[in-house]
């Protein structure tokens, strides 16, 4: 289970047993972004209005799904008006999560595959244009 308090505006949010421990300022917690999947230098996969700090701590740190739930609650009642689109937030760290798994796994074969060819089956796999 997650837990969270406020002190000073700041969300202090943790997970018991786990090194998961995290200070977010409160005006921030609702914030979105347009997440970028692939290296700089390539078009890569974006997904668009996901909730900033959602992707970031869940991507950092492969969760179960459970845990996002909880955090998307936390979320929500300390930014009621935001403009987070849960769906592409889940879909964005789902990618990402099979994304960097697919990289650290290219290093460790010996025919390795190009940076567009992973791109394009998580493109394919997810139905993304």
């Amino acid at each position: 289970m997650i837990k969270h308090s406020i002190k000073e505006d700041i969300i202090y949010v943790s997970i018991d047993k786990m090194d998961f421990n995290y200070r977010i300022p409160i005006k921030k917690i609702g914030s979105t972004v347009d997440w970028k999947i692939g290296e700089k230098e390539t078009k890569g996969i974006v997904v668009k209005n996901v909730s900033t700090w959602t992707v970031h701590l869940f991507t950092t740190k492969t969760l179960e799904d459970k845990y996002i739930e909880q955090f998307k609650i936390i979320v929500q009642e300390n930014s009621a008006n935001n403009k987070i689109d849960w769906d592409s937030t889940f879909l964005a760290i789902n990618i990402q999560n099979e994304y960097n798994w697919m990289v650290e796994t290219n290093k460790k074969v010996a025919k390795k595959i190009s940076e567009e060819e992973i791109v394009l089956n998580l493109k394919k796999k997810y139905k993304i244009d």
